[in-house]
Order: C-alpha cells, then structure tokens, then sequence
C-alpha cells in the first residue's frame, strides 16, 4: 500500500490549520490565547512541526472547527477478522438454544 509521507501530511495539516485561522478572523494570538498555547506554538502547528503534542493539535482544530475534517486522518478500520470472530461468538452465545429438542434417531 502506498503510502504518503509524513512531512507532506503535516505540512498540509499545517496549511488547512492556518486556512481556517484566517478565514475565522483570528490572529495567531488571539488563537493561542484561547488555546491555552504560546503563539510560537501555533506558528509550528501552521508550518507541519508534528513534534507539536496531538492534545495541542485537537485542542486548536476543535476551536477552529476541524476536529471533524481531521477523522480520516485518524480513523482506523477495524480489523476485519476481528469483526468476523465478534459475529461467530455472537451467533453461538450460550442462552440461545433450540425451542423443541431435536429428535433421537
């Protein structure tokens, strides 16, 4: 599976993160201010710095509204055999037993 590297991914996070400072009218301060962040902080966030802390990261998308652009970046399937073993116990769960007993032959 291909996949895409980790500063392009950060650098566009960084893009759509100041994208939506702007178009929300905020200044890098006032977005820190109410982050509870320094600005240097949002200025790394806005240039891909991924050694910014995740917390930080949903902390600032959730003021600006990106909490949920950010779900298919961290969405994870689930495993699909883990899926077919929760339906084999489901289906053979005890208490589920035959109404009439089958006939002796």
């Amino acid at each position: 599976m291909d996949s895409i590297p980790i500063n392009t991914t950060a650098t566009g996070m960084g893009i759509r993160l100041r994208k939506a400072r702007v178009e929300a009218g905020l200044t890098q301060a006032l977005l820190a201010a109410r982050a509870g962040v320094s600005v240097r902080v949002i200025s790394r966030m806005e240039h891909g710095d991924m050694t910014v802390g995740l917390g930080r990261w949903l902390k600032v998308s959730s003021i600006l509204g990106l909490l949920g652009s950010w779900e298919q970046v961290f969405f994870i399937r689930e495993d699909p055999f883990a899926q077919y073993d929760r339906e084999q116990r489901r289906r053979t769960a005890p208490g589920k037993q035959r109404v009439r007993p089958r006939k002796q032959p």
